[in-house]
């Protein structure tokens, strides 16, 4: 019911009542008057409380806890994620993404607070993490090892460059997961037995970090580049 309706119904109730009693007439601007004022000041205070109310409810949804230090220009994806947990009470998903010598895993942990991502990334120091587009926390940890997967897959061979390789499988031009180094082939042909060239063209197995390390020190003597990095094995 509108205002004007409201106060012209009082109004002639008003002046009834008055004219039975034979109250004064300004008496009866006086009365109306109090009963808008009242009407108004209810209808104000109902509506600070329902905004109250929803404020309370916004400011809990986001109170976010400033942190003090912003992230430089050259700050690392690691140091963004850690600032903008610190920033955000809420809930994000977390993914763990390992990333091993051959081959990856992905494990969903699931939605954590944002304490408790931040409390995970700041105890494990070696981890990189980023938010995906999805607004998903993918937390990343490289694996100085061969996954469960490539561990019966792997083979170290030739590719067709001449590079010393890891394949997923034996040897071909398609299922090269990464490639080490060049090999000097004259010196390989001239240095090696023919079942042992044999051996290298058709991909050597390797099921273990033992023996993944083995064939890149046996085979580093025959790179063209002997560089530190080639000539000290994996770890």
């Amino acid at each position: 019911m509108g205002i004007p309706v409201l106060r012209s119904r009082v109004m002639k109730e008003l002046k009834k009542r008055l004219k039975r009693k034979k109250w004064p007439v300004w008496s009866l601007g006086l009365v109306a008057a109090i009963f808008l004022i009242s009407a108004a000041v209810g209808a104000a205070s109902v509506y600070l409380i329902v905004s109250s109310g929803k404020t309370e409810r916004v400011a809990e949804a986001w109170s976010p806890v400033i942190s003090a230090d912003e992230p430089g220009v050259d700050a690392t994806p690691r140091e963004r994620t850690l600032h903008s947990l610190s920033r955000w009470n809420g809930e994000v998903e977390v993914v763990l993404h390992r990333v091993y010598l051959c081959g990856e895993e992905t494990r969903m942990l699931g939605r954590h607070a944002t304490s408790e991502a931040r409390d995970l990334l700041i105890s494990h120091l070696d981890w990189d993490a980023k938010f995906d587009r999805t607004g998903t926390v993918v937390m990343e940890e490289k694996i100085d090892d061969l996954s469960p997967a490539c561990r019966s897959t792997s083979y170290i061979g030739l590719d067709e460059d001449g590079n010393l390789s890891l394949f997923d499988g034996p040897p071909r031009k398609d299922n090269v997961v990464r490639t080490f180094f060049q090999l000097d082939v004259g010196l390989l042909e001239s240095s090696l037995s023919k079942e042992r060239l044999h051996e290298l063209a058709n991909g050597i197995k390797v099921s273990d970090k033992d023996e993944y390390n083995s064939v890149l020190s046996t085979f580093s003597d025959y790179a063209l580049e002997r560089s530190e990095s080639v000539l000290q094995p994996r770890t």
